[in-house]
């Protein structure tokens, strides 16, 4: 455990020139070394070699990895390339055109809180002061047989495992698969990519999962995106895989993998954690005097909750990763 803790930190730290965030760079890649630490050294061969046919492995993986890696063995340099694949989803975001177009799906990331389907049968909207929204009745996921049917989290999970799973895919397009697969196992539980919240008049086309609420240092979805920035990535993982201690790859052997429950369970985490009484107060509040919304102050135990929230969360994509790659590769 010391020593995959001293070979992630290093590669954050010399891969990586941004905040230590739960969600972003540092937390997708703290995900993908949690699942490589269960998964057997033949299955992380072989999703290295899968990667390596990504199209745009030069430029995205083998150029940008830092000498330090470049220079160490090959479980070093797995890490470093799994964690960059499970972070590359973001990276496609500012890539120059066409590539841009073709790799980036903003929209894979989160989904509508009044979308469900199977076990994610709950909304995952919160309404302040006005009547739900009717629910969405997802497309079942054998429906979903091409990108341009995948439009949330859950269908993109639903689009991208399938192309991973297929040995009869192209490689490059299976390379890419992965690491939205890698990305989106993360995504999908973080509680405010599953839902927002709606209120009569400042909220009426919804927060966008916390990103029009401000609170005194970022919005509430930047403050839940970075709720490990002041506990230091080797604090975190430490913590994290001591919680997970207790799985090994015979306990994940054949175990099941369903994204609407843990989809479910984000959206659990938004109902009644991420939204507290006094923000929906000064909401309410807001609403109906026709006042803008003030900063909102986080205490103490709310983010200690949020913190807490987030490592299980991390923790609970790392070993769900491994679980899914470790069965249902062939």
């Amino acid at each position: 455990m010391k020593a995959l803790t001293r070979l992630v930190l290093a590669c954050l730290l010399t891969g990586v020139s941004v905040p230590a965030a739960a969600w972003d760079a540092v937390g997708h890649r703290l995900t993908a070394a949690i699942a490589l630490s269960y998964l057997s050294q033949e299955r992380q061969q072989q999703l290295v070699a899968l990667l390596q046919q990504h199209p745009r492995f030069q430029a995205d993986f083998a150029a940008a990895m830092p000498a330090f890696v470049q220079r160490g063995d090959a479980a070093s340099q797995a890490t470093w390339l799994l964690g960059q694949a499970a972070y590359w989803p973001d990276l496609a975001r500012g890539l120059p055109e066409p590539e841009r177009r073709r790799y980036n799906h903003p929209e894979w990331h989160y989904i509508d809180g009044a979308w469900v389907r199977d076990g994610a049968s709950t909304q995952g909207n919160v309404y302040v002061g006005r009547s739900p929204l009717p629910d969405i009745a997802g497309a079942p996921a054998t429906a979903i047989q091409t990108p341009s049917r995948a439009d949330n989290v859950m269908t993109a999970l639903d689009y991208n495992t399938r192309v991973l799973a297929d040995p009869g895919q192209a490689a490059p397009e299976r390379a890419v698969a992965l690491c939205w697969v890698l990305h989106l196992m993360g995504d999908i539980h973080q509680p405010l990519h599953a839902g927002s919240l709606y209120s009569a008049r400042l909220f009426a086309e919804g927060d966008r999962g916390g990103n029009g609420i401000p609170t005194d240092t970022g919005t509430l979805h930047a403050r839940w995106d970075g709720a490990l920035a002041d506990d230091g990535i080797d604090d975190s993982l430490d913590t994290i895989l001591t919680q997970l201690n207790g799985f090994n790859r015979p306990q994940i052997a054949g175990v099941d993998s369903d994204w609407s429950q843990w989809l479910n369970e984000s959206r659990g985490l938004l109902l009644s954690l991420v939204y507290p009484d006094t923000t929906r107060q000064a909401i309410a509040i807001a609403d109906t005097s026709g006042t803008e919304l003030d900063r909102l102050r986080l205490d103490d135990g709310y983010v200690q909750t949020m913190q807490r929230i987030a490592r299980q969360r991390l923790g609970l994509a790392g070993i769900r990763i491994a679980i899914w790659l470790e069965n249902s590769l062939p």
